[in-house]
């Protein structure tokens, strides 16, 4: 599995964990890249979202659950994916208490991909800007960063993907970050 440009997300065919899974399209898209499905699994809070994550991604295993007490035994997983999770988790109490679970669940030498907003959204007021320092302090040290996806209202604009990635190759115009932490 690549992310990063080239660089390694993790071990091919390692254990990998979408936290928030949502409806459950990175497991899909994995399986679909070629990733065993029996080795990836999801979780989420929203039993609506499980079964729909379910139906997308099936031979997942894709379970309801809290980041702050996952059901899983420690270092169960190579590859912890968060998807724009940890800007909705709450107060930064909240957000230290899902990275150390989440860290719990890392396997020594695995990784965390954090895909969240790199700067602050003020539109939406139920979401909060991570710091990419806070995640390292709680987590491990930061492995590799690279800001993508194109401010969202410039993009909704656009004529066409050709467009896209014109504009999106200006650093200042994006807003996003996919970031990989060593499990420290």
């Amino acid at each position: 599995m690549r992310v990063l440009g080239g660089d390694r997300m993790g071990p091919a065919g390692g254990r990998v964990l979408d936290a928030g899974c949502g409806t459950g399209w990175w497991l899909a898209s994995l399986a679909r890249d070629g990733h065993p499905s029996d080795r990836l699994w999801g979780v989420d809070r929203d039993p609506g979202r499980i079964a729909a994550a379910r139906d997308r991604a099936p031979g997942a295993t894709v379970e309801l659950g809290d980041l702050l007490a996952l059901p899983y035994a420690d270092a169960t997983f190579d590859v912890v994916l968060l998807m724009t999770v940890l800007s909705s988790v709450g107060p930064a109490a909240r957000v230290r208490g899902a990275l150390a679970e989440l860290r719990r669940v890392t396997a020594p030498g695995g990784v965390a991909i954090v895909f969240e907003p790199r700067v602050p959204t003020p539109g939406n007021r139920s979401t909060r800007l991570i710091r990419s320092r806070a995640v390292a302090a709680a987590y491990g040290p930061r492995t590799g960063v690279r800001s993508v996806t194109l401010l969202p209202p410039l993009a909704r604009r656009l004529p066409s993907a050709e467009a896209y990635a014109r504009w999106a190759r200006l650093p200042l115009l994006r807003t996003h970050r996919v970031t990989r932490y060593a499990r420290g």
